[in-house]
């Protein structure tokens, strides 16, 4: 009885371990330079990189890394086929919806708290239209590692 029980747990560890492994296989990692900024004056463009990671069952984890700063923000997300939505920060601050085409994101960008955004002074957007349209464009562009 021992020798069957020790059996069968042996063969659920081999199971969840061959899982564990074809999960991971099937995920496939993505570098990204990208930029956002505001469609009508081109003002305010927020710069740096993303690590995604696309999982077969649609769903995207990764980090962005603002341009020099040592930071990790989170990304969570989802694609299907082509489309692709992500949510940059803890608190969903950047909501991005876009297309990929030729291995390029291109789509819409939406700053859920642009008032309490401390950039905002940093990189030039008047205080006003970035409250008052706090839809943006972005741009991501492949890059190696």
């Amino acid at each position: 009885m021992r020798r069957s029980l020790a059996l069968c747990a042996l063969a659920a560890v081999a199971i969840c371990w061959g899982t564990i492994g074809t999960v991971r296989a099937q995920a496939t990692a993505s570098h990204y330079n990208i930029s956002i900024w505001n469609p009508i004056t081109h003002a305010y463009p927020v710069t740096g990189t993303m690590d995604l990671t696309y999982h077969n069952d649609g769903t995207v984890f990764g980090y962005y890394h603002p341009a020099g700063l040592p930071s990790f923000v989170p990304i969570t997300g989802g694609r299907t086929g082509n489309h692709v939505w992500l949510t940059i920060g803890r608190n969903g601050a950047w909501q991005l919806n876009g297309t990929i085409r030729d291995g390029k994101i291109t789509g819409s960008a939406v700053n859920e708290r642009p008032s309490e955004d401390r950039n905002i002074a940093k990189f030039g957007a008047p205080v006003a239209l970035a409250g008052a349209a706090p839809i943006y464009s972005f741009a991501a562009t492949p890059h190696a590692p």
